[in-house]
């Protein structure tokens, strides 16, 4: 699956040559193939099996400040010149650099009676040995789910693959492709008596160029989700109030990614519905503090070799010693922005024009050692893994689950404490932030959803001490 078998060169020549007869400041193509499954497993029975494939390009074109977007699900040169024509043709008649600030759309070219040049790919074929290896792993989950100490009452878990390759081409002279594959396995299992069943829940995935789970990776993945589980059959209710929260390293880093990250997303920048809008080179948070976006990260769920525009992946330096230095841009957000480098500008497939969006969201270790960040808490709750949330990107507001946390008590780990919520404000929780450990973690994968868009995210950070600026809604009395 290289360069060629997308779009050939020549193609490319032809459709950026005609940019300037359609009058259009810049065009972008965006191709790719794919093939993806997902197997899930029920008490020992594969009870779902789907698997897709798509290919197609996605074209977009600017005249000044306005954007034209068109698709097609064929990658014949036909096709291709015929959806850059659409594009152009949405920028409007008679239209000059500057004028009219709307975003133009068209409905995908019409393919039917196109040829589909080429053979189809390996990848692109139903994957019956993806298939069987699948289902063998799955079948592993169950055994080794009721191998285990404790009765566990029921397992489920799904495993899901993808296999892409991209290709961005711009009428900058911009060329790249590249191959991506991906496999997550979720595994949930639930324990305790039938009239009181507790579950607990663990995934872990790979995103590597050969990326292929083996029983190793679904014995830890079962262990996990077995040892969560039994962790809340005895779990007391949660306190009520504000208290000091310290975030477990690794699966934290998904409040910061819902409460601070999305409000620095150049998007919301632009718009002023980022509460964030106003503070580049103020202080957001203690000396210490530092919050990067890093796509360049290895096997990182969320990292890429390029974005959707065709910037290699890298490093972003967001927070700076607790001073907000930069946000995420893509080439829209970044024009007429002194020093603003695009290099987030993804989309979940070439269907979507892309926006600036996070690779994987990181705090860097600090200098204390994780044992005395508790050791130093009187009172108050250690969250070992959070669920789902929701936020207010323009106030920082939210509101996230704890799945699993435990009291504590003159420093020490108490008993487990039942499910109960986080509810806080981005910017305060960023200044309430007084310890950060020296054991920096990755989360599990993660699954981000944006404007209709959903797609692949990491995130990771140290053991974090929120000393204050997080209520906790529990039900103790």
């Amino acid at each position: 699956m290289g360069y060629e078998t997308l779009l050939d060169p020549d193609l490319l020549a032809s459709a950026f040559r005609e940019r300037g007869s359609l009058r259009a400041d810049f065009v972008e193509i965006y191709a790719e193939r794919s093939a993806a499954s997902a197997m899930t497993m029920k008490d020992g029975r594969i009870v779902d099996v789907t698997s897709g494939r798509e290919r197609g390009a996605g074209v977009r074109a600017r005249l000044g400040p306005t954007t034209g977007f068109s698709h097609t699900s064929t990658l014949s040169p036909t096709a291709v010149l015929r959806t850059v024509r659409e594009a152009t043709a949405s920028l409007g008649p008679g239209r000059v650099p500057g004028a009219g600030a709307t975003d133009g759309c068209r409905a995908p070219a019409a393919d039917a009676g196109d040829a589909v040049e080429g053979t189809p790919d390996p990848q692109e074929t139903d994957g019956a040995g993806d298939r069987s290896r699948h289902a063998e792993l799955l079948h592993a989950v169950s055994d080794l789910a009721a191998a285990g100490t404790g009765k566990v009452v029921s397992v489920s878990a799904v495993l899901r693959g993808e296999r892409r390759t991209s290709q961005v081409a711009n009428s900058r002279g911009v060329q790249v492709s590249g191959d991506t594959a991906r496999e997550r396995l979720a595994v949930t299992v639930v324990v305790g008596a039938p009239s009181a069943p507790v579950s607990g829940r663990a995934s872990l995935g790979l995103n590597t160029p050969a990326a292929r789970l083996t029983e190793e990776h679904v014995r830890s993945t079962v262990a996990e989700a077995v040892r969560r589980a039994h962790a809340r059959e005895s779990a007391a209710p949660a306190p009520v109030g504000e208290m000091p929260v310290v975030l477990a390293p690794g699966t934290g880093a998904v409040l910061i990614h819902e409460a601070c990250g999305h409000g620095l997303e150049a998007d919301h920048l632009t718009r002023r519905s980022s509460v964030f809008h106003d503070m580049l080179g103020k202080r957001v948070g203690p000396a210490g503090l530092w919050l990067v976006d890093d796509a360049s990260l290895a096997g990182a769920w969320g990292s890429f070799a390029f974005d959707d525009e065709g910037h290699d992946g890298r490093r972003t330096v967001l927070i700076e010693d607790g001073i907000l230095v930069d946000f995420l841009w893509d080439e829209v957000h970044s024009l007429g922005r002194d020093g603003a480098a695009p290099a987030n500008g993804r989309r979940q497939n070439y269907q979507c024009l892309p926006m600036p969006r996070m690779s994987n969201l990181l705090v860097p270790a600090g200098d204390t050692a994780p044992q005395d960040v508790i050791a130093d808490t009187a009172h108050g709750i250690y969250v070992a893994r959070l669920g789902s949330g929701r936020v207010n990107t323009a106030t920082g507001d939210f509101v996230f689950a704890a799945k699993e946390a435990y009291a504590i008590d003159r420093g020490r780990l108490g008993e487990a404490i039942a499910d109960c919520s986080l509810i806080g404000n981005g910017p305060e929780v960023l200044r309430g932030i007084d310890a950060i450990g020296t054991d920096f973690a990755l989360g599990p994968p993660g699954t981000c959803g944006k404007d209709g868009q959903t797609l692949p995210v990491g995130y990771g950070q140290p053991t974090l001490r929120v000393r204050q600026g997080l209520r906790v809604g529990g039900t103790a009395r």
